[in-house]
């Protein structure tokens, strides 16, 4: 048979060829097309969007910056606005340095009455210098506000910064008592914002109002006053536009860039942000030069198919199963299988790399929180250690690697906090603070600790946290030697008067032996002599007797708990008044149970007793009794001073314990007392309450634990 020719247009392979190239070019085409175009407005649209929402973000966060920082300036408490514009220049001081260790972005304040008169001022460079002459402060604000923001100027070493004023006000008549003034240097705020991380070539920049430049990812442009204005999204802003969502211009060194501003409100400044358009649209050039790649593979693919796609049905599932194993090996997750047909085996593929990227978001977000979690860790501030079951060392972080060195590994955690060094310790409500030498400095740590889970993958028993307090201790210290030396001061006269009684008798019967030896005819006799230097003597113990008491109250205060019977030394404490006691001709009545023993410091506890007694005694008029009663029921001991004074207004009763209140006259009080006896009371694990009715009297109960072991 002859065999058949078939001119070559009309052979299977060359229809399957001819279309399997119609129908992979056209429709490739036309799809690649409305893709490509709606993937690049897609991708601009999301640069823009991104670009809008990180300006936002930046002007939220420094508008709320700025707000905290008013906030934070804002007296709320009638201690604090008080002392602000109060005679107390040590109470005064001690607020300003604290506003000015807590904004670290704060150069100077000044503090004012309520004409702008500069009370007092520090600064960061000079401290505490107190204002000499009547000098009013820059930018004043009106008496409508409350607050207000200077406009930006610029410092002798060209810093942008602005004057933030908050009126003080009594928090009980809410009427202005003085205003409250702070330089703050914004190069410092806004650098912590511009410095962000930002795509390739782009930058971020601040305007004020004026169209100043105050803050730019190159802090140069700043320092040097960059001229801005002429930015056509800064004229758009100085237009009085609000903000811009995203828009292609040019800079003014005439380069193509994607921008965007938004405005803060108030203050009223605008963030700005501009990448050059040739990086910004790299993202689309990349995936035009995918999409092509893409293309022609699918195109030859089409024409392998059309000829012999019988042969290479099984090509694709070697390839995916390929590309597979490599991704295996290298655990590659950013890595894509190429789609090489629209088929099942294509929707397989394309499901798979669907599978890769949710795995590498999920294993990229899990990195990003182990470094959040290792930045918060580092930067707590506080000492963090993990502990196995035996309460050997783990874990540590940075803080507690400073503090007690780098090679910790299984060492027994009470050995490497509690070795050698520490001297001593005590217990403030359930948490262990100890005194230990770090780097041959006395530093005082609050310890605490935690039970973790079980079933953790490190096998740690226990957290322990050690927060550095020794700041907190020492000013706790000062503050009761203060109160003391107070004490001291008021007891001080009452001692002179008693010891004037017997230098009295002394003096006589000195007197009279005198005169008595000088007569010529009778003289004193031997027994009259001796009667008399026993007087003296007497007379001269009683001294020592008063002196002796009022040195043993004084003596340098010594740490550390010792086993106490607080009766007598209630007692003991209660000679020292005697003098004022009696010259109110008040009567106190002591029922004191035997055996009353804690444990802590004697010495405070004389201060807590001469504390609430003085105060029982100023409160109480001439005739008046005041009662002084111990006892223990159980495991606790209750010991209560109640005098039938004129008792505490209600208004007051909550700021009793509040440090510096006091409703006595100038030089009777430091209002202090109260709060150093409570913080004794609750250092001994006791508690303190005060009972109060005016008119009526007041009552202190004090409970205490009760330690057998004085038996």
């Amino acid at each position: 048979m002859k065999k058949s020719l078939i001119p070559w247009w009309m052979r299977l392979k060359i229809h399957f060829l001819i279309f399997g190239v119609t129908m992979s070019i056209l429709p490739l085409f036309l799809l690649g097309n409305l893709g490509f175009t709606s993937v690049r407005q897609n991708l601009q649209k999301g640069i823009y969007e991104q670009d809008f929402a990180q300006v936002t973000v930046i002007a939220n966060e420094i508008r709320n910056f700025v707000r905290n920082v008013e906030i934070s300036l804002t007296p709320t408490k009638v201690t604090s606005a008080y002392a602000l514009i109060g005679k107390d220049e040590t109470s005064r001081q001690i607020i300003l340095e604290i506003l000015l260790h807590q904004e670290s972005f704060i150069e100077e304040i000044k503090i004012t009455d309520e004409n702008f008169i500069i009370i007092d001022q520090i600064t960061r460079q000079e401290g505490i210098h107190p204002s000499t002459s009547a000098t009013k402060i820059e930018n004043p604000i009106s008496t409508e506000k409350l607050s207000a923001i200077s406009e930006v100027f610029f410092s002798s070493d060209g810093r942008p910064e602005i004057y933030l004023t908050v009126a003080v006000q009594d928090p009980l008549t809410k009427a202005r008592i003085g205003y409250l003034q702070a330089k703050v240097d914004l190069n410092g705020i806004i650098s912590r914002y511009v410095n962000m991380q930002l795509g390739e070539g782009a930058y971020v920049f601040i305007v004020d109002q004026a169209g100043n430049l105050i803050g730019h990812t190159d802090s140069n442009l700043v320092l040097h006053h960059e001229e801005i204005r002429e930015d056509p999204a800064v004229q758009s802003f100085l237009e009085g536009e609000d903000s811009s969502q995203g828009n292609e211009y040019k800079n003014l060194d005439g380069v193509s860039v994607i921008g965007a501003f938004a405005s803060m409100g108030t203050p009223n400044w605008a963030v700005f942000i501009e990448q050059p358009a040739r990086e910004a649209n790299k993202p689309i050039l990349v995936f035009a030069y995918r999409l092509m790649v893409i293309a022609i593979l699918i195109m030859v693919l089409a024409m392998i198919l059309s000829i012999a796609f019988g042969l290479k049905v099984v090509h694709p599932i070697e390839n995916l199963e390929g590309q597979v194993r490599r991704i295996i090996s290298t655990g590659d997750l950013e890595s894509h299988i190429p789609i090489e047909s629209w088929d099942e085996i294509g929707r397989l593929v394309r499901s798979f790399n669907q599978l890769l990227n949710s795995l590498d978001q999920k294993n990229e977000n899990l990195k990003n929180e182990k470094e959040l979690l290792t930045t918060v860790v580092d930067g707590v501030g506080a000492g963090m250690v993990l502990l196995n079951p035996d309460k050997k060392i783990i874990w540590w972080n940075t803080k507690f690697s400073e503090w007690f060195g780098h090679q910790l590994e299984n060492l027994p955690c009470d050995q490497v906090v509690n070795g050698e060094e520490m001297e001593g310790g005590y217990h403030e409500k359930g948490r262990n603070i100890c005194s230990v030498f770090v780097n041959e400095e006395r530093r005082h740590f609050r310890q605490m600790q935690y039970e973790l889970s079980p079933d953790n993958p490190e096998g740690a028993a226990y957290l322990l946290l050690l927060d550095d307090v020794t700041q907190e201790v020492e000013m706790e210290a000062r503050m009761i030697e203060t109160d003391k030396m107070a004490a001291i001061g008021l007891l001080a006269s009452g001692v002179a008067h008693e010891i004037n009684n017997p230098l009295a008798i002394i003096a006589a019967h000195s007197e009279d032996l005198l005169d008595r030896l000088n007569e010529e005819e009778l003289g004193p006799t031997q027994g009259e002599i001796k009667t008399g230097f026993k007087t003296v003597l007497g007379q001269i113990d009683r001294c020592k007797q008063i002196t002796g008491r009022l040195l043993g109250f004084a003596r340098q205060r010594i740490n550390g708990s010792d086993l106490i019977e607080i009766g007598v030394v209630s007692v003991q404490t209660l000679g020292l008044l005697e003098h004022k006691i009696k010259h109110k001709k008040i009567k106190v009545e002591v029922e004191l149970e035997n055996s009353l023993f804690i444990l802590g410091n004697e010495n405070e506890w004389q201060q807590v007793v001469l504390n609430l007694i003085n105060n029982a005694l100023d409160a109480s008029s001439e005739g008046k009794m005041i009662e002084v009663k111990g006892c223990h029921e159980g495991d606790k001991i209750h010991f209560t001073i109640k005098d039938y004074g004129e008792g505490i207004p209600q208004i007051n009763l909550k700021k009793a314990f509040d440090p510096f209140f006091t409703t006595k006259s100038v030089g009777q009080g430091t209002g202090l007392g109260l709060y150093v006896s409570y913080g004794i009371v609750q250092k001994m694990q006791g508690e303190m309450a005060l009972e109060s009715s005016e008119g009526q009297g007041t009552c202190v109960r004090i409970t205490l634990p009760l330690h057998k072991g004085g038996d």
